[in-house]
C-alpha cells in the first residue's frame, strides 16, 4: 500500500511539472518595430559618439518580452526609449541606461556579426 500511496505521489508531481511546462511562456529576443520593419536586438552597443543629441522617434508602448511588436514603436522590453536611425543600412539604435544599443534587421544582424565595425559586445564592456 505504502508503494501506491508514493507512485500516486509521484505521478502527480510529474504531471504538475509537465504542466507547468507547457504554460510556461519564453521571452523572445529584445526588439522592437519601426515604420513597419522589425529589429532585433544584436548584443552590441554603438561605443562611438552621438554628437547631435535629437531621437528621430521613442518607443511608446510595449508587449510582454514573451511577445512580438506588432504596431509602430512597440518593443517587448520597455517604453519611453529614444532611438535615432543607425549609420549602417538596416539599424537603429536605441539609448538606454547610457549606452546606445544596436538593433537591426535580420539580414543587417548577419552583416554586423561578419564584420563587427567599431562595435563590441556587452559582455565585453562590463
Amino acid at each position: 500500500m505504502k508503494k501506491w500511496a508514493t507512485l500516486g505521489l509521484i505521478l502527480v508531481c510529474v504531471s504538475g511539472f509537465v504542466g507547468c511546462f507547457k504554460t510556461q511562456k519564453c521571452d523572445l529576443i529584445p526588439m522592437v518595430m519601426v515604420d513597419g520593419v522589425m529589429y532585433l536586438h544584436t548584443g552590441y552597443y554603438n561605443t562611438d559618439i552621438h554628437e547631435c543629441g535629437i531621437y528621430d522617434g521613442e518607443i511608446t508602448s510595449e508587449v510582454d518580452g514573451s511577445e512580438r511588436p506588432n504596431v509602430d514603436n512597440q518593443s517587448n522590453f520597455g517604453k519611453g526609449y529614444g532611438y535615432q536611425i543607425g549609420m549602417t543600412e538596416g539599424t537603429i539604435e536605441i539609448y538606454m541606461n547610457d549606452k546606445w544599443y544596436i538593433f537591426a534587421t535580420e539580414e543587417a544582424r548577419k552583416q554586423i556579426n561578419e564584420q563587427r565595425m567599431g562595435l563590441q559586445k556587452e559582455e565585453e564592456r562590463k
